[in-house]
């Protein structure tokens, strides 16, 4: 049901904005919501460790997916929009990173556009909040793609994830949750955000 209020929601925005633009009146860049990508993967073969003679260094090759990836769309929060609008157009106090450091939960999503935070992030198990990879837009309509796979050290699950300016605290926005994902050790979680400006 999310995931048809989320589709019909994102409709009637691109409709607002055409009608707008047909009128000669578009003055609203709808640059808020972000599609992000969940992908979780595990080994299926490990090569003998020389130095403890376990099997326990995964074989890049032979990583499978674990569950189907999923879409999602996010939730945004004020003080995104306004870090948006600052980075964007502000003359004064400016980051010096935009919002492409990415954090993970493993707490059901109870975050709403007021929220400065991100619940119970999660620090261990080499899941701790980590800068993406960034491809920057070139022109219009060219998305902004913002990319992190984590590997787990352990036994860590995650279905909720939220993108910063800083490697700790700083701005939040592009909260969203996903079905919760359980790792294992060297399992991996890919998160990959797409961000069009039209």
């Amino acid at each position: 049901m999310t995931q048809i209020n989320e589709r019909v929601q994102r409709l009637v925005e691109r409709a607002v904005v055409s009608l707008a633009g047909h009128a000669g009146i578009l003055e609203t860049l709808h640059i808020g919501h972000m599609r992000v990508v969940i992908s979780h993967k595990r080994a299926t073969h490990f090569f003998r460790n020389p130095l403890t003679g376990l099997y326990d260094i995964p074989d890049l090759k032979s990583y499978r997916d674990v569950d189907d990836p999923e879409v999602k769309y996010n939730l945004i929060t004020n003080v995104g929009r306004a870090f948006i609008h600052k980075q964007s157009y502000g003359t004064a106090g400016l980051g010096t990173c935009g919002l492409n450091f990415i954090a993970l939960s493993n707490d059901p999503l109870t975050e709403t556009a007021t929220s400065t935070v991100l619940s119970n992030e999660i620090t261990l198990n080499g899941l701790g909040r980590a800068q993406g990879a960034v491809t920057l837009a070139t022109g219009a309509g060219v998305s902004t793609v913002i990319d992190k796979t984590f590997t787990a050290t352990g036994a860590q699950s995650a279905q909720k994830c939220a993108f910063f300016d800083l490697v700790a605290a700083g701005t939040i926005n592009h909260i969203l949750a996903f079905t919760q994902r359980a790792l294992v050790a060297t399992d991996t979680l890919q998160v990959t955000g797409t961000l069009t400006i039209s």
